[in-house]
């Protein structure tokens, strides 16, 4: 019998830092606040319309064009990012990152799309300090 730990098809493979939680957590609240470029940039990321609806409808009753409602608007990206995370954890990384950077260059966040894949190459996670 061959134990997984002998076997590297049998190893699951490990999550890229960009892509793992906090790092997805970190893209959200940054983008989110900002007007509503967190819809936007989900949108781009092809989460279907009637979800990212949804998800708002459960997050607030405030439309998330309201004063004060920068929360709202991150968590709702936030919520839709994991949702994205969870359709793609098929998807071959490499794919993963392309959409996303598509998305955040459609944004007008090409900055922030570098800092990514940059990330990426390094293996590190995404911090707040690209917000800056």
């Amino acid at each position: 019998m061959t134990s997984s730990a002998n076997n590297p098809a049998l190893q699951q493979k490990k999550e890229p830092a960009v892509l793992n939680h906090a790092s997805l957590v970190t893209l959200a609240r940054g983008i989110g606040k900002e007007d509503l470029k967190g819809l936007e940039f989900i949108m781009y990321l092809n989460i279907p319309a009637k979800f990212i609806i949804n998800c708002a409808a459960e997050i607030t009753e405030t439309p998330l064009t309201a004063e004060g409602s920068e929360y709202n608007k991150m968590a709702v990206t936030q919520s839709c990012l994991m949702y994205w995370k969870e359709l793609t954890k098929d998807t071959k990384t490499k794919e993963r990152l392309k959409s996303l950077e598509r998305a955040l260059r459609e944004i007008g966040k090409g900055d922030i799309a570098d800092q990514v894949l940059e990330n990426h190459q390094a293996n590190q996670e995404l911090s707040s300090e690209i917000f800056a």
